[in-house]
C-alpha cells in the first residue's frame, strides 16, 4: 500500500511539473522564453503650458541675453502620443504660442542704439499643428505600468501654423500730457500685413521644423509629469513683419502709408510708452538676425497614459 501511495505521488509531481512547463512555455517555439518581450502599444494624452521665446530681426541671437527676459511670452498646448515600440513614438501636438519683440527694450546708448532708434515692435499669436517622431532614449518596458521612472526623449518633425503679426497704433497724449497706448491693429480686425511695410504680400500660413528634447517622470501607474524644450525654425522671415531688407527700404519704394514701415520719428514707443525725446541720433544700422525667424518653447506637461484594452479569452460554449 505504501509503495502504491509513493508511486501516485511521483506521478502527480511529474504531471504538475509538465503542466507548469506547458503554461510557462505556452505558444513559444522550442519551449524557450523569448528574450524580446512583446511590447504592448498604448497611447497617452497631455496638456501643458510654459514660456515662449523669439529670435529674429527685433531680437537677434546676440541680443537674447540683453532683452530675452523682457520678450518672454507664453504658450499652451495639448498632445496625443502613440507609443509604438520600446524606443519609438509618434506625436500630434496642437499649440497656441505667443511671441513678441520690441526695439524699446534696448538701451538708447551703446551697442544697441540703432535698434532703439528704429522703434519697431510686434506680437504674434501662432496656432500650430505638429507631427513629430520621438525616440525614447532609455526605452520602455513591454508593460505600461512597468514603464521607467524617468523617460528622456528627443524628437524631430514638421508643423504647419497660422499667424498674424500685430502692432500698436502710435501712442497718443492724454489730457495730463502723459502718453497713452494706442490699440492693437487686431482690435479692429487688422494686421501688419495690411500695410505691406516692405511691399511684400506674404502668407499668414507657414511651415516650421520643430525639434527638441524632454523627459517624463512617472508619478503613478498612469500619470507622468513631463518637461519639454522645443525649438522651431520657421520657413519664413515674416513672423515679425520685418526682414533683413527693412534697413534698406526707402519711403518711395513702398506704396501707401509709411506708418508702420519707419517708426523712428515717433516721440514715444507705442507698446512700452518709453519717452524717446530727444530722439537719439545714430549713424549705424540696426543689428538683425539673418535668415528665417525662429522661436523656442518650454512646457511643463501633465501626461495621462490611456489604459490598454484587456483581451479576455472567449467563454466556453454551454
Amino acid at each position: 500500500m505504501s509503495r502504491f501511495i509513493v508511486l501516485v505521488l511521483l506521478l502527480v509531481g511529474v504531471g504538475l511539473s509538465d503542466s507548469k512547463g506547458q503554461m510557462w512555455f505556452l505558444g513559444q517555439k522550442g519551449k524557450k522564453k523569448s528574450p524580446f518581450p512583446v511590447f504592448k502599444k498604448h497611447s497617452s494624452i497631455s496638456f501643458g503650458a510654459g514660456s515662449s521665446h523669439y529670435i529674429g530681426d527685433l531680437v537677434p541671437v546676440a541680443g537674447l541675453m540683453t532683452v530675452g527676459l523682457q520678450t518672454t511670452r507664453w504658450n499652451v498646448g495639448a498632445n496625443f502620443t502613440r507609443h509604438l515600440s520600446p524606443n519609438f513614438s509618434a506625436n500630434i501636438g496642437l499649440n497656441y504660442i505667443r511671441i513678441a519683440g520690441d526695439d524699446s527694450y534696448f538701451s538708447p546708448v551703446g551697442t544697441w542704439d540703432a535698434n532703439f532708434r528704429r522703434n519697431l515692435h510686434f506680437r504674434n499669436d501662432i496656432k500650430e499643428l505638429s507631427v513629430v517622431g520621438m525616440y525614447e532614449i532609455g526605452g520602455n518596458a513591454e508593460n505600461l505600468t512597468k514603464r521607467n521612472a524617468v523617460s528622456p526623449y528627443v524628437y524631430l518633425g514638421v508643423s504647419g501654423f497660422l499667424h498674424s503679426p500685430d502692432a500698436r497704433k502710435q501712442a497718443g497724449v492724454g489730457g495730463s500730457g502723459n502718453p497713452v497706448q494706442g490699440p492693437w491693429l487686431t482690435d479692429s480686425n487688422g494686421s501688419l500685413l495690411d500695410y505691406k511695410n516692405e511691399g511684400v504680400d506674404y502668407s499668414l500660413m507657414g511651415v516650421s521644423i520643430p525639434f527638441g528634447v524632454g523627459f517624463r517622470y512617472k508619478i503613478s501607474n498612469y500619470m507622468d509629469l513631463g518637461f519639454d524644450f522645443g525649438y522651431r525654425i520657421a520657413l519664413t522671415d515674416y513672423l515679425d513683419d520685418v526682414t533683413d531688407d527693412r534697413n534698406s527700404i526707402t519711403p518711395a519704394s513702398v506704396g501707401g502709408s509709411m506708418l508702420y514701415t519707419d517708426r523712428s520719428g515717433e516721440p514715444f514707443a507705442a507698446n512700452t510708452l518709453v519717452n524717446r525725446i530727444p530722439i537719439p541720433p545714430t549713424l549705424s544700422a540696426p543689428k538683425i538676425s539673418t535668415g528665417p525667424d525662429q522661436y523656442f518653447t518650454t512646457q511643463v506637461r501633465l501626461i495621462y497614459h490611456l489604459r490598454n484594452k484587456i483581451d479576455c479569452p472567449p467563454l466556453p460554449n454551454q
